[in-house]
């Protein structure tokens, strides 16, 4: 079978990376199409490959653009088997219904996705793979997930060739890797708790590789990227089993010894792991504030991390040289411009070096958004649509002071980093939104995403505008 994997963005995929490593060990052929890096027409390229299955990752918020595609390639290859996977069809499966597409794989595809192909290359009856939404013939066969991946490692490591079709990826200076799957915790936020309910009794959910395993996908990797000169953990987090950390640290120290980035909650910080993290070249680590207000932290997104324990942990990571990068949101239920202040305020505080501020996304089947439309602080003419796949700029959540937090969040990251700005900042936010703040706040975004992953300019540019206009094309 020949199966074709289309995205919009200039990203790596890992999970669309482990589903062609899994195909093509059973003997599939499997191509990639990345959208604004085709040279020549995207979907000309897409039907002179011929696939027989076309495959997408899709994100709500993102959707809009999956959907026209897919309608256009069933356009030119009606007898394509268009299948959605990723988040969106995952907790809203009646996208299924949607005349584009044949059908959904809900959850971790790595048994679904192979088991469909195959069936299909020998003409069986595919109706009932698990994991699978499958529409015929007006009906929509709907099949419970099947057990998680209990042993990540048993896994063929995530197929990096599928990329490195492009330039661009050949000249990828950072390579992704994932070494575990999963997070214990529930913030109001994010969909890991939904996860865990969809998965309930069937297995464990958070889930480690061994570190021989990591450290070989990390030398192979060294030989295809001939620019690699670091790496980034793409993990819901860091530190939860310290033992594998320890181990993890050492081995990497040794044999790898480039600077890496992850993310890391500050709870779970302490000055051993520290150590072990610096001494095996850790760059930087991440960590999700959210908001300078332990009020809103702790009730409305269902963090419960006090604020002291972020300025032990971020002036641990500074005092073994790790740089600290923080993740916030703005427009927040019950957020006002005070409250937004209190966030400026606190990454200062923590010095922090990177510091990105996010618009709150509620995604719905999410406790946020539950909240949110229960206290009237979402229209109820919401609609997945509303949603920005990368929670930039659009802001969907009725708040006090919505003009004022708008320029104040153009303006995050400079007043963080920028003394001037930051005692310019109270008088700023008076001034309505306009042109000059919103390139103000493009600039310190490709800045700070240059200095983070070490990139050029140019390249920082290029991925922000090619993700930023393409996650708005429907």
């Amino acid at each position: 079978m020949k199966i074709a994997f289309l995205q919009e963005t200039v990203n790596q995929n890992i999970g669309i990376m482990y589903l062609s490593a899994l195909l093509k060990q059973k003997g599939h052929e499997c191509e990639l199409f990345v959208k604004p890096l085709e040279k020549n027409n995207f979907l000309n390229a897409v039907t002179a490959y011929r696939p027989d299955i076309v495959g997408f990752s899709v994100m709500t918020g993102s959707h809009p653009w999956a959907l026209h595609t897919a309608k256009r390639v069933k356009e030119l290859l009606p007898s394509a088997f268009v299948i959605f996977g990723g988040p969106h069809p995952t907790y809203f499966p009646e996208v299924v219904q949607d005349p584009a597409i044949d059908g959904i794989a809900r959850g971790e595809a790595e048994y679904s996705f192979p088991e469909l192909a195959q069936r299909m290359q020998e003409g069986r009856d595919y109706l009932d793979v698990s994991g699978l939404w499958i529409k015929k013939n007006n009906a929509i066969y709907r099949n419970d997930v099947p057990m998680l991946v209990e042993d990540l490692s048993s896994l063929p490591h995530p197929d990096h060739l599928l990329y490195l079709k492009y330039v661009f990826f050949q000249n990828q200076t950072e390579i992704p890797f994932s070494t575990t799957r999963g997070c214990p915790f529930t913030c109001a936020f994010c969909y890991n708790h939904a996860k865990a309910k969809l998965y309930k009794g069937k297995g464990h959910f958070v889930r480690t590789r061994n570190v021989d395993d990591c450290i070989s996908e990390m030398k192979k990797a060294r030989t295809l990227y001939p620019r690699m000169r670091g790496v980034i953990l793409q993990n819901d987090i860091l530190g939860i089993d310290k033992k594998w950390v320890a181990e993890f640290s050492s081995l990497y120290a040794d044999t790898i010894a480039l600077p890496w980035f992850g993310s890391v909650r500050p709870d779970m910080i302490d000055e051993d792991l520290v150590k072990k993290l610096s001494h095996a070249k850790c760059f930087c680590l991440s960590m999700g504030v959210e908001t300078g207000d332990e009020g809103l932290r702790e009730r409305i997104l269902c963090k419960r991390i006090p604020n002291d324990k972020y300025i032990t942990a971020s002036s641990l990571l500074h005092k073994y040289g790790i740089k600290v990068r923080t993740s916030n949101m703005f427009f927040l239920p019950g957020e006002d411009i005070e409250k937004a202040f209190m966030t400026v305020e606190f990454n200062r505080k923590m010095k922090t070096d990177f510091a990105w501020g996010y618009t709150l996304q509620p995604y719905p089947g999410t406790d946020i958004y539950e909240y949110s439309i229960k206290n009237g602080f979402l229209s109820s003419d919401f609609q997945f649509e509303n949603i920005d796949p990368l929670g930039l700029t659009k802001y969907v959540i009725q708040v006090k002071d919505k003009n004022k937090i708008i320029v104040l969040h153009r303006l995050f990251q400079l007043a963080v980093r920028n003394n001037f700005v930051y005692g310019m900042l109270r008088f700023l936010v008076c001034i309505p939104p306009n042109p000059v703040f919103e390139m103000m706040y493009y600039y310190s975004l490709i800045v700070s995403y240059a200095e983070y992953h070490r990139v050029n300019m140019w390249r920082a540019t290029f991925i922000a505008w090619s993700n930023y206009k393409e996650t708005r094309n429907s």
